[in-house]
């Protein structure tokens, strides 16, 4: 899978525990509260059954996207070190629960669902900035490679036969193509540019045969 998508969905994915935790939190608290009215005033305690299933699943979560960010920060060191802080925000933040003590948890509570939620806004705005500057890099190296088939072709002829426009459709459509392949995550960037520049070489050759 493409880096950059992987990048994307870590993203979501530690800003979205950080939100959990939150409403979670705040589910609890309105539980408790509901629960020590109810004790006052006569009425049922309500079990809190399913808010320990869902505080493992949560838990569970955490563990995932920790393992997956110590991966994820050894496969940006070199393509996307940017992100990197991102991930460490991150760790930073599963890292509280096992520091601080339970008696002292609350006080945390918040600061290190706000740490996650860092995390995940710092991973995509970095990953969103990439995104940009690869794609103009990309643009700009497709126009200097394919500006010998604009520029000859003109020179040598005002009126561009039918021929030569065909093939120069074709060469557009068939880098889009592969444009396309990259930015669903199909290839990643180093095959993108081996079969552009592979693409831009074969048809360069044919131009200068006169095919």
């Amino acid at each position: 899978m493409n880096l950059k998508i992987v990048n994307e969905i870590f993203s979501y994915g530690l800003f979205g525990i950080g939100a959990l935790k939150i409403i979670f939190t705040i589910l609890v608290f309105l539980q408790i509260f509901t629960n020590v009215n109810a004790v006052f005033n006569g009425g049922n305690v309500i079990d809190y059954g399913y808010y320990s299933t869902f505080s493992v699943m949560i838990g569970g979560a955490q563990v995932i996207l920790a393992v997956g960010s110590i991966i994820m920060i050894m496969l940006n060191m070199k393509r996307q070190p940017a992100v990197i802080p991102g991930y460490l925000w991150g760790l930073g933040a599963i890292l509280i629960e096992f520091i601080i003590p339970s008696s002292l948890y609350i006080f945390v509570l918040f600061a290190e669902c706000g740490m996650y939620m860092r995390a995940g806004y710092k991973i995509r705005n970095k990953n969103e900035i990439y995104k940009s500057e690869f794609k103009s890099k990309t643009s700009k190296k497709i126009i200097k490679n394919t500006e010998w088939f604009y520029g000859d072709n003109n020179d040598r002829n005002e009126q561009t036969d039918i021929k030569t426009q065909k093939r120069r459709e074709k060469l557009e459509k068939e880098l889009e193509e592969w444009k396309q392949l990259l930015d669903s995550g199909e290839i990643d960037e180093e095959t993108y540019h081996q079969e552009t520049s592979r693409l831009i070489e074969k048809e360069r050759k044919k131009s200068e045969r006169g095919i």
